[in-house]
């Protein structure tokens, strides 16, 4: 399809009022399992209607299964890992600043260069070093603006947008962070104006086979639908917001996710779960792009979270940079392979590569040395101990305890005859030539970026990483530090 290059052309004669506002509603921890996507659990009956109303993609992946790197990479149109801003919350403090590469600009830059009013209302999370007044128009409250302080938030709204100039704006909900569990996911709702709030019943719900059936994971699950409750009151209110500021007509939406929910092997692992978000893209009454978005479309291929940073390029005929990686999801040739990684997250050294066709998973263990299931801040959950004491005993299936004992070098699923991810396929025969192709497919990515993975980390970060979690950092690379 080449319609979105000619509609660049045409936004680029006319740079007045013709211009759609772009819109990132950006909803974290959470995976796509709204009424949209087939889930009969909850009722998300506004985020339903904004998917009528444009294209849902049932099969989008994140570049990374954890916050950071994720949103790096989308805000640059880059991996992390050609960048250097692969490791969680790196960056943070003086003395360990990771820089862009020369001439390399992030997303709100390019637009404020354009023309536009641009904002981010929550938590910018880059592992890079930036002005944030750069980036933005306004919210730009640190007293240090050259600093990054980390999980930076800031403010914003379009409607402080002058009359004259189209916006771009990225307004995160804390999503599945809502529910770490019932208690915390009722709470929200009752701030949300939501009067004795029904939420999803444990009984009701399925624990996917790759967790023990447990009261404490059946809380989990049930804990982490009910923040799509949650979330699609947020939604319903930002729509409610452009219609009554004269913007709905006028905007194009993006709802999206930065990786996959907080379960045991999804959050900060590359596996289908860790990856696969939600995303969403509408232009609801904006007849210039009925064409390219058309309303009420599902798109079935494997699609990357990574493209949305050129789409909103193009969709604001704005040049897409030749250095991203990042590709339009409507001019361009869908992908044939999906890239993920994953790093160290502060105290939890590891490296994984991964990559996803239209059929297979493939991972790329680096540190075979080390469990899966490394401590992390989320091992004190009750259903996280319950499934490590069960494993002790000997009490879970041979999928069920994969994150807790010997790991292996290669993981191979097939994601249509098992899309759980039970059964790895890499040792057998008949699947040697397909293991062989995606092997290379990952060799290849990080020849191609000169993956900083593969690079000992920079040992002012490591030392600051120890100042922080003291007696978490176990790990020999903290010794002598």
């Amino acid at each position: 399809m080449i319609y979105g290059r000619l509609l660049s052309n045409y936004w680029a004669t006319d740079m007045s009022d013709k211009r759609p506002n772009i819109l990132w509603i950006y909803i974290e921890d959470q995976d796509p399992r709204y009424g949209c996507y087939g889930e009969p659990l909850v009722d998300t009956l506004n985020i339903d209607a904004l998917a009528d109303q444009g294209v849902v993609f049932e099969r989008a992946y994140s570049p990374a299964p954890v916050c950071s790197p994720s949103r790096s990479a989308v805000i640059t149109g880059s991996y992390a890992i050609r960048n250097g801003t692969h490791v969680q919350r790196s960056s943070r403090f003086p003395g360990e600043e990771i820089y862009l590469p020369t001439g390399t600009k992030t997303v709100p830059e390019l637009f404020r260069d354009a023309g536009y009013f641009t904002f981010n209302r929550g938590k910018d999370d880059y592992n890079f070093a930036y002005d944030r007044s750069d980036l933005y128009s306004v919210g730009n409250n640190s007293k240090d603006p050259g600093a990054n302080k980390g999980v930076q938030a800031g403010g914003g709204d379009w409607s402080e947008c002058p009359a004259d100039m189209p916006f771009f704006a990225q307004i995160q909900t804390n999503g599945g962070k809502n529910g770490y569990s019932l208690d915390a996911a009722a709470d929200m709702l009752c701030k949300l104006g939501v009067e004795n709030p029904t939420l999803v019943n444990p009984d009701d719900v399925t624990v996917p086979p790759q967790y023990p059936d447990l009261p404490e994971m059946r809380d989990l699950v049930a804990a982490q639908l009910s923040t799509m409750l949650i979330s699609d009151i947020e939604v319903a209110q930002m729509v409610t917001h452009l219609k009554e500021t004269g913007h709905w007509g006028n905007t194009v939406i993006f709802l999206i996710s930065d990786h996959g929910a907080y379960f045991p092997r999804a959050k900060q692992m590359c596996y289908e779960e860790g990856l696969h978000i939600p995303l969403i893209v509408a232009a609801p009454g904006m007849d210039d792009l009925a064409e390219t978005i058309p309303a009420g479309s599902r798109r079935n291929e494997q699609t990357a979270l990574l493209d949305v940073a050129a789409t909103s390029l193009e969709l604001a005929g704005i040049t897409v940079p030749e250095y991203m990686d990042s590709t339009s999801l409507f001019s361009g040739a869908s992908r044939e392979y999906i890239f993920s990684a994953r790093d160290r997250c502060e105290w939890v050294v590891d490296r994984t590569r991964s990559v996803i066709n239209e059929r297979y998973h493939y991972i790329k263990n680096f540190m075979t040395d080390r469990p899966l299931a490394q401590i992390n801040y989320r091992s004190v959950w009750p259903a996280f101990v319950k499934i490590q004491e069960m494993y002790d005993r000997g009490e879970l299936t041979t999928a069920q305890a994969l994150p807790y004992g010997p790991r292996p070098a290669e993981e191979l699923y097939d994601l249509i005859e098992d899309p759980h991810e039970l059964v790895n396929l890499a040792e057998l025969p008949e699947h040697q030539q397909t293991l062989s192709i995606l092997r290379g497919r990952v060799q290849d990515w990080i020849e191609d970026t000169d993956d900083k993975g593969q690079y000992p980390d920079d040992p002012a970060a490591l030392k600051i990483t120890k100042q922080q979690f003291g007696k978490m950092c176990i790990d020999p690379i903290f010794e002598d530090l």
